[in-house]
């Protein structure tokens, strides 16, 4: 009986650990050469990352097929919410201009784009207008109380993806 007691509480302590690990270091991977999938539904992911991850940069790049938006951080990987809206608002309620004709909202949560003095880690009142066919403008919306969130300027609605990517740690959002 004692031995299985042991081996009860070894198998907890195993698995305490493993969860532990995979909160701080794991993430969604897909079987190598699959990636995932275009969508219109809101994609969402919660973490509870401390310190808040730092964004240091965002940048766009062409690819065939699809354009990305890399949004480029130090530290833990943030939560995020991708999702099409009608219109994109800044943090306090008021509309963002884009340009396109369909529009994606990104919040980063917990993120800060900000050092801990308070300097802007990305060039302030960022926007990113790549002159893509699909991909029309990129603009930073806000940067408040743990949340960072972007707009995004699309030639109209289609499918997009998101994918976490490590060293160094990013967020990409795929349209077309």
């Amino acid at each position: 009986m004692r031995t299985m007691a042991k081996a009860v509480v070894l198998l907890l302590a195993v698995a305490f650990v493993a969860g532990v690990w995979d909160s701080r270091y794991g993430q969604e991977r897909r079987p190598a050469g699959r990636a995932a999938p275009f969508r219109t539904d809101p994609v969402e992911r919660s973490r509870q990352a401390r310190p808040a991850p730092e964004l240091v940069s965002v940048r766009t790049v062409e690819h065939e097929g699809y354009d990305r938006v890399l949004f480029t951080f130090r530290g833990a990987a943030p939560g995020y919410q991708v999702r099409y809206v009608p219109e994109v608002a800044d943090q306090a309620g008021r509309p963002l201009p884009l340009r396109g004709r369909a529009f994606l909202a990104v919040s980063f949560e917990p993120a800060r784009a900000h050092d801990p003095g308070g300097a802007s880690t990305v060039a302030t009142g960022t926007t990113l207008t790549p002159g893509s066919p699909v991909l029309r403008q990129v603009r930073l919306a806000g940067d408040f109380e743990g949340r960072v969130s972007f707009g995004i300027g699309l030639a109209g609605r289609d499918g997009f993806r998101v994918s976490e990517l490590r060293d160094p740690t990013g967020v990409a959002v795929d349209v077309r």
